[in-house]
């Protein structure tokens, strides 16, 4: 009779010690997968900006007038996978290497000039359990400069 209600109190303490690890256990769980998903959509924002500076410098679409729009497709080529309303590309040059000032914005620059693709992506965290604990929002930015190919005689 003694064994028997120890049995019980083994078994009402392990039920116990799993309420209290679980959550703990799932909630790390979903930080990870957040975390993975993440990281994924920072390395896709980052590749995005330097396919888009790549495809800058090469100086195509020049002669026709649609370099801008061209560079802006080459860099949403690579952000396929995201959730399209939530990311915002932008392309500046500045006409030295420098990169004193500002820059020019929408403006992809000339042969020789230094142009920047940038794109920030509004992450939002989805898992139940870590999605309260984080910003609404998470900003993810992605930024690559390249020095554009004298298509054209440089000034």
């Amino acid at each position: 009779m003694h064994k028997k209600r120890n049995n019980t109190r083994r078994a009402g303490l392990a039920a116990v010690e799993t309420a209290l690890i679980l959550p703990i256990l799932l909630m790390v769980i979903m930080a990870v997968i957040e975390g993975g998903n993440a990281v994924y959509a920072y390395v896709t924002v980052q590749k995005a900006a330097q396919l888009g500076a790549r495809y800058a410098a090469t100086g195509r679409g020049a002669d026709e007038g649609t370099r801008l729009d061209d560079i802006i497709q080459a860099t949403q080529a690579g952000l396929t996978t995201l959730k399209q309303s939530n990311i915002e590309i932008s392309v500046r040059s500045w006409p030295d290497v420098q990169a004193s000032g500002d820059g020019i914005d929408n403006d992809p620059g000339a042969p020789c000039q230094l142009a920047e693709v940038a794109v920030v992506y509004n992450y939002e965290p989805f898992t139940p359990l870590v999605a309260p604990l984080l910003p609404e929002t998470i900003p993810l930015k992605g930024v690559d400069r390249k020095v554009n190919e004298p298509w054209k005689p440089c000034n």
